[in-house]
């Protein structure tokens, strides 16, 4: 219980700007400032066998979503993504990804208060500009049978912006085609 009142003070300043005036970092962003798409969403059912084991231990291939977020806000934005903001329809564990960083809900205190770390970790993304990646998500946790009978899924991907000393967690949401595949 303990973890979910901590988990619900963190939140609040993840996920809402300090300055909420008209001209305040929130307020400036248009509606279509950030704009999701998903090319694919691909869950396998095929296994990787592990050397170094008498019979090779079956290990499950992870579901893939590959992104790419297009910043039309008119400011150059730092980004990185939540790793706990991703979801494709049931799948809901992250396991690593690439194009812009993952991080941790224990890390989101220091991108918001520590200038130094968020130029470190946010990815530059100038305006107009586009960032393309792959999350692969958990490998125990995301199984064809999770996905039986569907053919699209709601994917939301939620990124880290900031600018200067501006700092704000925006989900991003589309529907995407899902791929699945097996033996």
């Amino acid at each position: 219980m303990r973890f979910f009142a901590f988990v619900f003070l963190l939140l609040p300043s993840i996920a809402i700007a300090d300055d909420i005036t008209p001209d305040s970092f929130a307020n400036r962003l248009k509606a279509d400032a950030l704009k999701l798409t998903v090319s694919s969403v691909l869950v396998q059912s095929q296994t990787l066998y592990m050397q170094g084991t008498p019979m090779g231990d079956p290990e499950p291939l992870p579901a893939r979503i590959s992104y790419t977020i297009e910043n039309n806000s008119g400011i150059p934005l730092g980004m990185a993504i939540k790793r706990t903001g991703v979801t494709a329809g049931p799948c809901a564990e992250v396991e690593s990804g690439s194009g812009i960083e993952l991080f941790d809900d224990a890390l989101a205190v220091q991108l918001q208060r520590n200038k130094s770390f968020r130029d470190r970790v946010l990815r530059l993304v100038p305006d107009k500009g586009r960032v393309s990646g792959t999350i692969m998500m958990e490998k125990w946790g995301c199984k064809p049978s999770d996905v039986t009978g569907m053919t699209t899924v709601p994917v939301t991907i939620t990124v880290v912006i900031a600018n200067e000393n501006n700092f704000l967690a925006v989900p991003l949401q589309t529907d995407a085609h899902l791929t699945v595949r097996g033996n």
